[in-house]
Parts: C-alpha cells; structure tokens; sequence
C-alpha cells in the first residue's frame, strides 16, 4: 500500500533522494476530476484555492490546469502532458485522465472534494496553532491572539464552499 503524502514527507523524501509520496485520495480525486468534465472547471476556478494541495505535483498539475482554462488554451490531454518533464508527473496525469467508470453528479463530486481538501487544511492550521500554543515561553498576548486564530479557523471551516474574494 502506497505512502500517503505530508507537507513532511516530501522534504524526507527529496532530502533522501526518494520517490515523492502517493497524493492523498481526495488529492488524486481531484486530479482526475479535472480531467472529466471542462464545464465544472469553472466552478473550480472560483472556489479552490491551491495552496489548500499539500501534493506539491497536484497542487502543479491543478493550478496549471486551471490557469489553461481560465485562459482558454487548454487543446488537449497530449500537449498538456508534454508541459511536465518529470515522468512521475506524467504518470500521474495519465492515471488521473485514464480514469474510464462514468461519475454521476460530478459537479457535486467537485464540491464535495474541494471542501475536504479545504477542511484538511484548515485542520493542518489548527495543529499547528495548537503546537504553537505548547510552547512555554509564550507570553499571555501570544496566547490570547492564538486561540483567536483557533477559533476563527473553526468558524471558516463550518462554513459552506464560497467562492473565493477576488484578489487585490
């Protein structure tokens, strides 16, 4: 059985010279997803944002996927795959797109996906604050803005998919 991936387990992996981890399933879900259907990329586009991918390949893959619909020069799954040199990316690819069984409600197959892999990240910050907020030689304003921090994650992370605020 494959490894599934950390934000830890490439930095082991590359230091060691090692094949980067599998993708999580929701990863690799999404990953063969944005090969099923262009219609629903444009719902991914206003709702994912990448830096929610811990997989530094898919989160490549689906960013630049997204980036060739946005701008309209997505042709085809061959000149897409001719855009990655790394054969593990392409291996990826082709077995994300390789994907043959019909999936109903694939735009509800999207959302679905997005918000577990929004969700996960969210869940990575709040372990995170929650290391912080062991650590001894923190002062009481410290603390205080933390468990502020904490809390605001748990609202946003109750909160449906929205599309995400245009940037500046």
């Amino acid at each position: 059985r494959p490894v599934v991936a950390s934000e830890e387990s490439f930095e082991t992996a590359e230091i060691a010279g090692g094949e980067i981890p599998r993708p999580s399933a929701h990863e690799l879900w999404l990953l063969k997803l944005i090969f099923k259907q262009d219609t629903a990329l444009e719902w991914l586009v206003a709702h994912l944002d990448t830096r929610w991918i811990v997989h530094p390949t898919i989160r490549e893959v689906v960013g630049r996927r997204m980036q060739l619909h946005q701008g309209g020069e997505w042709h085809s799954l061959g000149l897409f795959l001719d855009q990655f040199d790394s054969a593990e990316t392409r291996g990826l690819i082709t077995e994300a797109a390789a994907e043959e069984r019909q999936i109903p409600n694939i735009e509800q197959q999207f959302a679905d996906v997005v918000l577990r892999i929004r969700n996960q990240f969210f869940d990575r910050q709040l372990a995170e604050l929650t290391q912080q907020l062991s650590q001894p030689a923190l002062d009481e304003e410290g603390k205080v803005t933390l468990l502020r921090q904490q809390q605001e994650l748990r609202l946003l992370k109750r909160q449906p998919l929205a599309p995400l605020s245009p940037g500046p």
